[in-house]
């Protein structure tokens, strides 16, 4: 999915997954997502490290090269959303301090501006530090990570399973969902929030 405008331009760079046995995650990858605006280029969130010949591959395809990019927003600091952070070698981390980024990162408490059309935005519930990037372009997008982490967690209203309170990921859903037109989840295709406007 690629979406442009004089703004910015989001893409889903790789769609993640969750792999479950019964209730149990035994694997997962999150969405790697590039954004871009005013020569900047921030990739949200960079998978598990299981996929660095993928982004690779993918960055490739779409003529990115990976020493371009000057920001990672990691909206929690897992495994499965932080693991090919390396690959960006130029790119400065950002991510909330309650999620213990990497020595010289950038550590957010609040809502906190990268331009006038791109705000990191504290979305607590799944961890403490849980940060979304919300995007104005042609439409609102908001890269939600596991504040929302598949789209069947918006069809059936139904916070994250891993959660740290599942009263205040509700809000941090509902949040999201009440500015946003399109959602990228954590682990799932990008998907329209019409319905419920």
């Amino acid at each position: 999915m690629s979406v442009a405008s004089d703004a910015a331009k989001v893409r889903v760079v790789r769609v993640g997954f969750l792999e479950r046995e019964g209730p149990r995650i035994i694997d997962a990858s999150s969405d790697v997502t590039l954004v871009e605006f005013s020569g900047t280029r921030i990739v949200v969130d960079t998978g598990s490290p299981l996929d660095a010949g993928l982004l690779r591959a993918a960055f490739r395809k779409i003529k990115v090269p990976l020493d371009s990019v000057m920001y990672i927003v990691n909206t929690h600091m897992h495994i499965d959303h932080c693991g090919c952070n390396d690959l960006f070698e130029n790119a400065r981390v950002i991510a909330h301090r309650l999620e213990d980024p990497p020595a010289g990162a950038m550590r957010v408490t609040e809502r906190t501006s990268l331009s006038p059309n791109v705000e990191i935005v504290p979305t607590p519930g799944h961890t403490a530090g849980s940060i979304s990037v919300f995007v104005s372009s042609d439409r609102k997008y908001v890269i939600a990570g596991d504040a929302i982490p598949t789209r069947g967690n918006f069809e059936s209203h139904t916070p994250p399973s891993i959660n740290i309170d599942p009263r205040l990921a509700l809000r941090s859903m509902e949040m999201i969902l009440a500015w946003a037109d399109v959602v990228v989840p954590g682990h799932d295709s990008p998907f329209e929030v019409s319905a419920k406007k």
